[in-house]
């Protein structure tokens, strides 16, 4: 990532298990059977029998998905092994629960400029009046717009370069944050090692990074996470990329999104396979802009047909809308979150804290305003009106509805 650019940077198109349920059928019993202690051992016999049929219908014991409980609260542990399922109780037809889960996704937030002094003073502080919302879902997912480094190689020739505290990560991992995209283009501002140091910073806090890697095959696996016996994937792709910042095959770097569309489907469609749910972050569009172009509109609709659930957009620095779109959800741009230096509508976004289901999408859209410095509080009366009007406007553009009650929109996704 230090070679400089060859020209400008570009943006192209392109975008259960049940237990075994085999019971033991039972034997027929002796056709004829004569005397008191004969008709005795036949009822022994009979209750044997159905003890063993019992036994064949629910092999596991109680605690049999528990091995990974303990690291998957940490959200931040990939699956590699088959879901387990648990026992259940005895039923001649037992019902199962049904999948789901829950993330309170965020706009762009970076450790440097301004917020590097104030999250080295006060750490998780800086997040204290959104963390409850993060905390209240089983996952909370941001997209990280600057490395995380203590040295790095400054990008010089670039025009807005970050360098972000690596006291941003422990922090987040306090506020209920405990999955990343970097997929951006800031991601490579302090160089390769920089990116190596944010990877590095983000799994010490058990933080999942997608949408940047050491390669470019590590880049665009993301990771799958479980929780409560629910596989989750994430992915991570960006429109814009300034030379040099793609990973490839031997270097580390980030996931292109439209400049290879293909592969993009392909990552998304892999990761289906081996989920119950997916979700994609992508950076894209233009900054300020507070519309999707076809552009933008043909790769989330890509990403939900590849099979992708929901699609948490940024890069504009302000809120667009969102769009329900067969059976899934796109939030075209989530803004800032935690970010200095911007006022007006830049400084006004929301959180989207949703609940997924195979049959339904539920989210709740919390708005939230930003201080010079940075730093993100919840929003209330006319702030959070003005804000939830217009993307409740914006997402009409896009044919979905949004509902406003105490402060809050809501949206329903019917699957």
């Amino acid at each position: 990532m230090t070679k400089p650019p060859s020209g400008k940077p570009y943006t192209t198109y392109g975008s259960a298990d049940g237990a075994p349920r085999g019971g033991a059928s039972g034997r027929r019993p002796p056709h004829r059977r004569r005397g008191g202690i004969i008709l005795l051992l036949v009822i022994l016999a009979a209750l044997v029998l159905a003890a063993a049929a019992v036994a064949a219908v629910h092999p596991f014991g109680v605690g049999a998905k528990d091995a990974q409980a303990s690291t998957a609260q940490t959200g931040a542990t990939p699956v590699t092994s088959p879901v387990t399922t648990p026992l259940m109780a005895a039923s001649a037809t037992p019902t199962a629960t049904p999948k789901s889960f829950t993330v309170t996704a965020g706009g762009d937030t970076m450790g440097g400029f301004a917020v590097s002094g104030v999250v080295a003073r006060l750490g998780a502080g800086l997040f204290k009046s959104i963390a409850p919302a993060f905390k209240a879902s089983e996952y909370g997912f941001v997209n990280l717009e600057s490395p995380l480094t203590h040295s790095g190689d400054p990008q010089s020739w670039k025009d807005v370069v970050i360098k972000g505290n690596p006291a941003l990560a422990p922090a987040m991992a306090k506020s209920g944050i405990d999955v990343v995209n970097l997929a951006n283009n800031h991601a490579g501002d302090q160089g390769d090692s920089g990116l190596l140091d944010t990877l590095k910073y983000c799994a010490q806090n058990h933080i999942a990074a997608v949408g940047a890697g050491r390669d470019l095959a590590g880049a665009r696996r993301g990771v799958v996470l479980k929780k409560n016996g629910v596989r989750v994937a994430y992915l991570g792709f960006t429109d814009v990329l300034p030379a040099g910042y793609p990973a490839t095959s031997t270097s580390p770097g980030t996931s292109p999104g439209r400049a290879d569309i293909s592969a993009v489907k392909k990552a998304i469609r892999a990761a289906a396979g081996k989920s119950d749910f997916v979700v994609v972050g992508w950076h894209w569009n233009l900054e300020y802009k507070t519309a999707p172009t076809s552009l933008e509109l043909g790769e989330g609709h890509a990403a939900i047909d590849a099979g992708a659930d929901l699609v948490f957009a940024h890069h504009p620095h302000v809120l667009d809308g969102v769009q329900a779109y067969h059976g899934g959800l796109i939030c075209y741009s989530l803004g800032n979150l935690v970010f200095s230096g911007f006022g007006g509508t830049g400084a006004q976004t929301m959180l989207v804290k949703t609940k997924v289901t195979k049959h339904a999408i539920d989210a709740q859209l919390i708005p939230v305003q930003i201080d010079s410095l940075g730093i993100p509080t919840l929003a209330h009366g006319g702030m959070a009106a003005t804000i939830l009007d217009r993307v409740k406007s914006l997402s009409a553009n896009l044919g979905t509805k949004v509902k406003i009650v105490s402060g809050k929109g809501y949206v329903h996704v019917t699957r």
